[in-house]
C-alpha cells in the first residue's frame, strides 16, 4: 500500500479496507451491526411474513448484511428466536403495565383490564404470540422478560388473595386468557361470540379471586 493511498483511506474517508469493501459491496460493515439491530430486523420479519421466513439467511437479505455475519451475534437460528421472543415478551409486559396503571387502586379492574389488554395484544401480534409460547420454550420463566411480563398480574392478585397465593392466582387467571386466546388465534370461535365469552369467563374468575 502506497503511503499516498495509505494517507487517503485513513484521513480522508476514515475508514478501514474491509469497511471500504463492504461499502462498495453494498453490504453494512460486520462491527456496525448490534446484536440489538439484528433482533429488531427479525422481530420485524416475523410480524410481516410468519415464522416460516425467519431465517439467518432471510434476515441478512434484509439488513444488508452477509449471511455469515449474523453468526458473529447468534451462533445458531435458535439464540435469534431467543432475542427475538424475549423482545415480545418485552412489549407484551409493557402493554400490561399500561392497563395495570389505569386502574390503581382497584385490584379486581387492574386484572380485568390486562386481561383484556393480553387478549387484544395476542390477537394483533400472532405470529409472535406464538414464538412466545412455541412448544420448546426459548425463554426461562425466571428471565428479566418474563417477571416482568408477569409482575403486574402477581401484584394486583396479591392484594386481593396475598402474596403466598398470587402466583398459583396469576397461573390460574393467565391459564384462561391464554387458553382462549390460542382458541381464537387457531379459528375455534369462529362460529362464537369471541370477545364476549372472554369477557365473560374473566369477569367470573376475578369475582371468585379473594372470597
Amino acid at each position: 500500500m502506497s503511503r499516498l493511498t495509505s494517507f487517503y483511506k485513513r484521513e480522508v474517508t476514515g475508514l478501514t479496507w474491509e469497511e471500504i469493501r463492504c461499502t462498495l459491496l453494498g453490504m453494512v460493515y460486520t462491527q456496525k451491526i448490534s446484536r440489538e439491530m439484528l433482533a429488531e430486523g427479525a422481530y420485524e420479519l416475523l410480524e410481516r411474513e410468519g415464522i416460516e421466513a425467519l431465517s439467518m439467511r432471510r434476515l441478512a437479505q434484509i439488513v444488508n448484511v452477509r449471511a455469515s455475519s449474523l453468526y458473529h451475534h447468534f451462533p445458531e437460528k435458535s439464540a435469534l428466536l431467543a432475542a427475538v421472543a424475549e423482545k415480545g415478551l418485552f412489549h407484551l409486559a409493557a402493554a400490561l403495565e399500561r392497563a395495570s396503571n389505569l386502574a390503581l387502586g382497584d385490584p379486581r379492574r387492574q386484572i380485568y383490564t390486562m386481561g383484556m389488554t393480553y387478549r387484544e395484544w395476542a390477537l394483533q401480534h400472532p405470529q409472535v404470540y406464538r414464538l412466545l409460547f412455541a412448544d420448546t420454550p426459548l425463554i426461562e420463566n425466571t428471565s428479566p422478560a418474563s417477571l416482568a411480563a408477569f409482575a403486574p398480574m402477581l401484584a394486583a392478585t396479591g392484594t386481593l388473595v396475598g402474596a403466598s397465593q398470587a402466583p398459583a392466582a396469576t397461573q390460574a387467571v393467565w391459564a384462561f386468557v391464554h387458553g382462549y386466546v390460542m382458541l381464537e388465534l387457531s379459528g375455534h370461535m369462529q362460529q362464537c361470540l369471541p370477545i364476549e365469552g372472554f369477557q365473560l369467563g374473566l369477569s367470573c374468575f376475578i369475582q371468585e379471586l379473594g372470597r
